[in-house]
């Protein structure tokens, strides 16, 4: 049976990926590779990769509309330069292509990391399920399309936390390279309960730090960086391309103050969450599952794509969870996989979003025994509401940069590139309120809620083998047969 749903998720992800793909849109392979590439050309010729600088080394790029300004920010650490460099002196179809390898190893790593941190053997059936479970979470694919950093760093943040306790070197490293994206490094935090985690990640910060004040320049950078970070997240904030509460409150139409309170209360609650569950008494995995769960609740600057994280709680949840929570785990993955903006944004690819939701569904199912048919209704009914909000998209889509971007305001020399970008934003339609397109990022939020729910109970859950089980078994019956002999 789990052959057979593995065998039709493959065919459910294939169709998906090959045969019913939406149109493409105008511009460059890998949009946001865009960005990494043009920030490097910019940093070798001894350019500000921060400022509009940027730019001049963008509109080179073939397919990007140079009689238009669409300039796309560059927001990596400066301690990434040196690697967009070194990218950047290849021509951009080569850069894409060796970037593609890249994101191509990260998957594989991040499939075989989560195999060896659920202790699961590593199978054929286990790494293509996982895999096939992999291509089909939509965060994972748009990252992937986009040339995102988002899964490198989150294979090199997994890498940190498995050999913690047995490289500390090696894990050092590995943290350098998770800082790659900030935000997705954060998921090491799911170690501090582990004393040897202090040592080794404030080395690979002092290590991160010091690259970085090399790259730019001198320490000050470092501090320009910080203050670079929070233009950036003011300037999105409240945009529809953030998967936040303050952005989903403000798509509602509420105003800052009350944006702002739900986004502080939302916080506030999954922090005590994690620390009642994570630095009182969890550790390992189900700490690193609660953790990325929460993520996206705390953390004022996420995409849809870095909702990549989720993954490893969706394969926790659905492997971990008990028969009576199993339905529950699998929706909550099946909400964080489905790309529910991606519905508005392209009505035509409706039907590419629900095969590959079917194939996640089959995959989840596919990694556990005796999974009935009424263990189905709950995910089932997430495909009916994507097929729901996918009909409904169709009279209702959302814009995307730079397509539907309007001509910009006169712009005055020295403007920081963080209010050309939210004027960008503004022109394209993505800070207008819209009840429905708030709604569908409401989905992800409360899968990952459902997600950490089903995490923090199987973690609790003694996880004993079947072995294990019969040879308790066998003892205790002996000794009770042992004690009623002796009693006679």
């Amino acid at each position: 049976m789990r052959a057979a749903r593995f065998a039709l998720a493959a065919v459910a992800v294939a169709c998906a990926l090959l045969f019913a793909r939406p149109h493409s849109t105008p511009g460059p392979a890998m949009r946001d590779f865009e960005a990494y590439y043009a920030a490097g050309r910019t940093w070798s010729h001894g350019g500000n990769p921060y400022g509009v600088a940027i730019w001049n080394a963008e509109r080179r790029i073939p397919g990007v509309d140079a009689h238009r300004y669409e300039v796309l920010p560059f927001v990596g650490p400066p301690a990434t330069l040196p690697l967009w460099g070194l990218l950047a002196r290849l021509p951009f179809a080569s850069a894409v292509a060796v970037w593609g390898a890249v994101l191509g190893a990260s998957l594989a790593v991040v499939v075989l990391v989560t195999l060896r941190l659920l202790e699961m053997r590593v199978t054929p059936l286990a790494f293509g399920t996982l895999l096939l479970a992999a291509l089909a979470f939509g965060p994972v694919t748009s990252g992937i399309a986009l040339g995102q950093v988002v899964l490198p760093a989150f294979a090199s943040a997994l890498l940190a936390l498995a050999w913690l306790e047995r490289n500390a070197l090696a894990a050092g490293i590995a943290t350098v390279f998770a800082a790659l994206q900030p935000n997705v490094a954060l998921v090491l935090l799911a170690s501090l309960r582990r004393l040897r985690s202090w040592p080794v990640f404030a080395a690979a910060f002092v290590a991160f730090e010091l690259l970085a004040a090399a790259a730019g320049g001198g320490f000050r950078t470092l501090w320009a960086y910080q203050r670079l970070l929070g233009a950036q997240g003011a300037a999105e904030a409240g945009s529809t391309i953030q998967t936040t509460p303050y952005a989903i409150a403000s798509g509602f139409g509420a105003s800052h103050e009350v944006a702002t309170f739900v986004a502080l209360l939302a916080g506030a609650a999954a922090v005590f969450a994690w620390a009642a569950l994570v630095l009182r008494k969890e550790r390992g995995a189900g700490a690193i599952a609660i953790t990325c769960a929460l993520m996206p609740f705390v953390v004022p600057f996420f995409h849809e794509q870095d909702l990549t994280v989720a993954y490893f709680a969706a394969i926790y949840a659905v492997v971990r969870a008990g028969a009576r929570r199993w339905p529950i785990a699998a929706a909550g993955a099946l909400l964080v996989a489905v790309d529910w903006l991606g519905l508005a944004q392209r009505p035509d690819g409706v039907l590419q979003t629900f095969l590959l939701a079917v194939g996640a569904l089959l995959a989840y199912a596919a990694l556990r025994r005796g999974v009935r048919s009424a263990a189905l209704a709950a995910p089932l009914g997430v495909l009916v509401l994507l097929a729901l909000a996918g009909t409904y998209a169709q009279a209702h889509p959302a814009p995307i940069w730079p397509d539907a971007m309007r001509a910009l305001p006169p712009i005055a020399h020295g403007t920081p590139l963080a209010s050309i970008w939210h004027a960008e934003q503004r022109a394209t339609g993505l800070f207008a309120p819209n009840a429905f397109w708030a709604l569908l990022r409401c989905g992800p939020l409360l899968g990952c809620g459902l997600l950490a729910y089903c995490c923090a109970a199987a973690s609790s859950q003694p996880q004993i083998s079947t072995s294990i089980m019969l040879s308790n078994g066998v003892t205790w019956f002996g000794w009770k047969f042992r004690r009623s002999r002796l009693k006679t």
